[in-house]
């Protein structure tokens, strides 16, 4: 009796050793076999193409070019111009000498941001002036745009020395502004075909958020539409046909990537490319290498919706 309990003992171990070798054996293959079932990934939330215009990314100020009688802040799309005006000495009243003196300041600020406007570039060839002399209606319109142009604060005043001074502001883009006075010229030379959103600027914006074009160890010169080329010296962009009838600016300038990294319209990481020359006689027109040219062919029909969106970036410091 005891050798046939000891029998059915053994058969039975034996048995729940064999259960257990399988279930082992068994397991990696359940694991292999869980490994190779695809993860389930949130899907990628859905991108506007084009993508929505964005704020000016850049504080005014970072990128400013001193000029005499004032500046041009090309990050803050202004033009700023001071102006003092002297009290007359015949002029008893003091009340009344302060309010001459700040006339002949304000006449004079506008005579120095009239000067300092036919001074900004349109792109490597070519200054404001050169349009209003070339355009009768651009002249006056300009003219028209810096004697409306915004006074920046009440006027200092000194009266030890009777001086008055004032700063006037001018917008480079927008309503009242520079661009809009150009307008009739800028309209001339625009090309009316209408912008495609073909499958290359669809694929462009649904991996990056913006174009970038990195310049700042250069000595590339900022300019409202400047032209951009390959090494070879064919044109891949007009900033300025491409200006669309919104008002925003040609490009966007930077001093630093974080300026709009930081920033929740660009979560997804722009597209950065390496200025490889400068081109043109005032220095304002880019050369893009051979390989990053042929990356942006699309941009000639993507640029208007580039610019419209405010993502066409240069990063530069003057």
């Amino acid at each position: 009796m005891k050798q046939v309990l000891l029998f059915w003992l053994i058969l039975l171990a034996g048995c729940a050793t064999q259960t257990q070798t399988v279930r082992t054996a068994a397991q990696p293959e359940a694991g292999r076999a869980r490994s190779e079932v695809p993860v389930h990934q949130a899907p990628a939330p859905d991108v506007m193409i084009p993508p929505p215009p964005v704020a000016y990314p850049a504080e005014p100020g970072r990128i400013a070019e001193p000029v005499p009688g004032g500046v041009i802040d090309w990050s803050g799309r202004t033009v700023r111009a001071t102006g003092s005006g002297i009290a007359d000495p015949g002029i008893t009243n003091p009340a009344q000498a302060r309010l001459m003196a700040e006339r002949a300041a304000v006449v004079n600020a506008q005579r120095n941001l009239l000067e300092i406007v036919k001074g900004v570039r349109i792109n490597s060839d070519t200054r404001v002036e050169n349009y209003m002399t070339r355009y009768d209606l651009v002249s006056s319109s300009v003219e028209g745009v810096v004697v409306g142009a915004r006074q920046v604060g009440p006027a200092q005043w000194d009266s030890v020395r009777g001086v008055a001074q004032v700063e006037l502001e001018l917008a480079l883009v927008g309503p009242q502004s520079l661009a809009q006075a150009m307008e009739p010229a800028l309209a001339a030379s625009r090309s009316e075909r209408a912008p495609e959103l073909t499958p290359a600027v669809e694929e462009f914006f649904r991996q990056y958020s913006a174009l970038v074009i990195e310049a700042r160890d250069t000595s590339l010169k900022p300019a409202l539409f400047p032209r951009i080329y390959d090494e070879d010296g064919n044109l891949l962009l007009d900033t300025e046909q491409a200006f669309g009838q919104t008002g925003r600016p040609a490009v966007q300038y930077i001093r630093e990537l974080d300026e709009i990294l930081n920033r929740p319209e660009f979560s997804r990481q722009p597209l950065v490319v390496r200025l490889r020359q400068i081109r043109g006689r005032l220095g304002a027109d880019i050369v893009l290498s051979r390989q990053d040219a042929d990356r942006l062919r699309w941009l000639k029909d993507g640029a208007r919706f580039l610019l419209e969106a405010g993502r066409l970036i240069i990063k530069l410091a003057l």
